[in-house]
């Protein structure tokens, strides 16, 4: 992992760890330039040696020419290995004369030119003396310039220690590495050749660190130079593969891992070879296996490092700014729609409203068409025919059969057709009074899809406001915690890092779920502490389909300490009111009571899906107001019978201690602050009776000790100046014995016969660890 803290100085003198560091560096250095200059590919040709010494900083270039010297001198292939030392002598001279220009002693497309000039020359020099076409010698000096640029590049990504590479940079350093593994393929053992072997753990490895990218990569780049190096085509093409299965698997454990790559290769090798030959690979291929299954979890951790692709850090700006724009406009839409859809529903009630006058006139139509008495009853003695057919509506409305023995004696006296008449009577109020519950129904979805879309239009333009008011995005803070993050073996994907208006901190990132993934919280909370200089709480972390997400924030100065106690109403096993607390991720604790309307199952019912909506909502992010208008339209629309709940919601920002208290027909709210007790209460509505409510709302300063009660009805029925005194007086002890004293004391001073659920839910500020 990168220093945090670089001091500088005119003497400065190096650590014994550093120098033993520096050491290291120089002795890796050196023996990749001599397994390199011992790759030999196909027609005797070893260019590669040229490509490290030429391709690594000054500073490293004396250590790789000692390994291409030595891997030189031991003749590789036959013999002329001399030239490869007279080239190598010159890049090497070339590069310590230019020592004092880094810029262009270390420019890729300068060490490029340096390595195929140094190449063609000495080629063209003993040309007389190789057996060699020229064709062989002009790629060879090709492959040692195109070998130079990508150990260039290598070594800069490496030497960089970022936690992970682009797609380029891994490129180069899997192609380099399968150059090494060609000059491995020298060292064997009866057989069983090392460089093939350690084909098998790198792409394995590769697969395990860097997922489906980096599998994939390293498959084709050891595929590449098995091809160079003379290998079968069907063998290559198998570690291409293998590769590419390697990243797929790499998700089901590395046991799976394994034997997907060990199966591909089996085929491949059982195709091209048979016999002794393809019992030799299969061998390197269990050997390389059994390493990979042997190693380290800190090789693993290093190896994370090298082999990954590096993580997106998410950094909106225009973006942002666009996502706010469509979220607005989207929210005034919606708005358009709810105000639409109310308006043509108000006029479609004027025009298909069920008119009582229409019963009268169809009654009139029905009954008395062709009675001679029709004018007299209708205009003579108007009066009295409507007030018998109004009695026979509403004996209808009660329930009647035959209405027409509820009419007034003086119109039985004169009217000739009294049973029709009260035949049309119940025939058509019946369905005029259909129509009418029809038409409120209609009435009432129609109401519950515009506040639907009034609710969804508030919660839309919520999120516009949180993003439009979020800060920045700490760039160099998300890769530093990339980086710390890695140095504990935990692969990142993606990493964003947010201030708030507050000034307050919070890393989100995302990684694979691996079966063999290990998440040590508080490991995770030290690191992040440190890299970004600031304190963190300990992370939560949830699990989405394959992916998982680990969030972090800064630690708050405050906690609370929080306690819950309920008692039923008389016998009854369930309990009509309904709490839910947490902590939304953003630094502020919430609690949510609901007291459902009466008691039992009912109540229950009503209570829990009011608390637990509010919750779910609340913790997705959306506001207050509308996660409230939301619900409201949720329980109007749950039944057809009347269904209502009370809600009261009282969260407290951990940071600087102030509370926020919601209420929508809830019971008061008590608080102590500073050893004096006050009430909070409210005259709103609960959810579920009008359309239009809202919460009434209050916002308190609260210091450590300061307590806060919410309390159902059942609690306060005695009045409140009793539970002020208890709280008053309460102390030294935790707010679960606090919740539990209250709702004794409820249910003991209780004196009417009525029984109700009490429940009380105690928050008691402290400070925070």
């Amino acid at each position: 992992m990168k220093e945090l803290v670089r001091v500088s100085s005119a003497n400065e003198a190096f650590s014994k760890s550093e120098q033993l560091r520096a050491a290291m560096v120089h002795i890796i250095t050196a023996l990749c330039s001599f397994f390199a200059s011992r790759a030999a590919i196909t027609a005797g040709l070893i260019p590669f040696g040229l490509a490290v010494v030429s391709g690594v900083p000054v500073m490293l270039t004396p250590a790789a020419a000692v390994g291409a010297f030595v891997g030189y001198i031991i003749p590789a292939v036959g013999s002329g290995a001399f030239r490869y030392i007279a080239a190598m002598l010159a890049i090497l001279s070339v590069k310590l004369l230019l020592g004092g220009d880094r810029k262009l002693a270390e420019h890729p497309l300068f060490l490029c030119l340096l390595s195929l000039a140094s190449s063609l020359i000495t080629t063209a020099v003993t040309f007389k003396g190789l057996e060699s076409n020229v064709l062989n010698l002009l790629a060879e000096s090709l492959l040692a310039a195109g070998g130079t640029f990508f150990v260039c590049r290598a070594v800069k990504a490496v030497m960089r220690e970022t936690a992970g590479l682009s797609g380029d940079e891994l490129a180069s350093l899997l192609i380099c590495i399968s150059f090494l593994l060609i000059g491995a393929d020298r060292v064997s053992v009866a057989g069983v050749t090392l460089g093939r072997l350690l084909s098998v753990l790198l792409i394995l490895i590769c697969g395990k660190y860097g997922g489906i990218l980096s599998g994939t990569v390293a498959g084709t780049a050891v595929a590449f130079a098995s091809l160079l190096s003379g290998t079968a085509v069907i063998i290559s093409a198998v570690y291409a593969l293998s590769g590419l299965i390697s990243g797929i698997f790499s998700l089901y454990g590395k046991y799976a891992q394994i034997g997907a790559v060990a199966v591909a290769t089996l085929i491949g090798v059982l195709v091209a070879q048979s016999g002794s030959a393809a019992a030799l690979r299969m061998i390197e291929i269990i050997g390389g296996s059994v390493l990979f299954l042997v190693m380290p979890r800190s090789f693993g951790v290093l190896f994370g490092k090298m082999f990954s692709a590096y993580p997106q850090i998410i950094t909106p700006s225009g973006m942002k700014k666009a996502v706010v724009m469509r979220l607005q406009l989207a929210s005034n839409a919606l708005s358009d729609v709810s105000e639409t859809v109310e308006q043509v529903s108000d006029e479609l009630a004027k025009i298909n409203a069920p008119d009582y006058g229409e019963v009268i006139s169809r009654v009139e139509r029905d009954a008395c068409t062709g009675c001679s008495f029709r004018l007299h009853c209708w205009e003579t003695k108007r009066g009295v025919t409507l007030e018998a057919l109004l009695s026979m509506t509403k004996a209808v409305k009660s329930g009647e059969s035959i209405p027409e023995e509820y009419a007034p004696a003086e119109f039985k006296g004169h009217c000739l057709r009294l049973q029709r008449i009260g035949s049309a009577v119940y025939k058509n109020y019946t369905e005029y009074a259909l129509k009418t519950a029809a038409q409120n129904r209609l009435e009432e979805v129609q109401s519950v899809v515009s506040d639907q879309f009034s609710g969804i239009s508030c919660m839309l333009s919520d999120l516009a406001c949180e993003l439009s008011t979020e800060e920045k995005f700490d760039n160099s803070s998300a890769a530093l915690a990339v980086e710390g993050l890695k140095s504990l073996g935990i692969g990142v994907e993606e990493c964003s890092c947010c201030i708030d208006r507050f000034g307050r901190m919070t890393i989100k990132a995302k990684l694979k779920k691996q079966r063999d993934l290990v998440l040590n919280k508080r490991q995770i909370m030290k690191m992040l502490s440190v890299v970004c200089e600031r304190d963190f709480d300990v992370p939560s972390v949830s699990e989405v389909g394959n992916d998982v997400f680990i969030t972090v924030n800064e630690h708050a100065c405050f906690s609370v300490q929080f306690g819950v106690h309920q008692i039923c109403a008389g016998e009854a096993k369930m309990c009509g009111d309904a709490y839910r607390y947490f902590n939304d991720g953003r630094g502020h604790f919430t609690m949510i009571l609901s007291d459902g309307m009466g008691t039992g199952g009912r109540a229950a019912v009503d209570g829990a899906m009011a608390s637990g909506l509010m919750a779910k909502l609340l913790r997705a992010g959306f506001g207050y107001d509308c996660s409230l208008k939301i619900l409201n339209s949720a329980m109007l629309f749950k039944s057809t019978d009347e269904s209502l709940a009370t809600v009261d919601i009282a969260s407290i920002d951990l940071h600087s201690g102030e509370a926020q208290l919601y209420k929508a027909g809830a019971a008061p709210t008590l608080l102590r602050r500073s050893g004096r007790t006050g009430k909070a209460q409210s005259n709103s509505l609960p959810a579920g009776i009008l359309r239009d409510i809202g919460f009434d709302r209050a916002n308190i300063k609260l210091k450590v000790g300061d307590i806060v009660l919410l309390m159902s009805d059942g609690a306060v029925s005695e009045g409140t100046d009793w539970i002020r005194d208890e709280l008053t007086a309460w102390q030294d002890g935790t707010a679960d014995d606090l919740a539990e004293h209250i709702c004794e004391c409820a249910r003991r001073r209780r004196s009417d016969e009525h029984e109700d659920d009490i429940t009380v839910m105690a928050a008691i500020l402290t400070k925070a660890v």
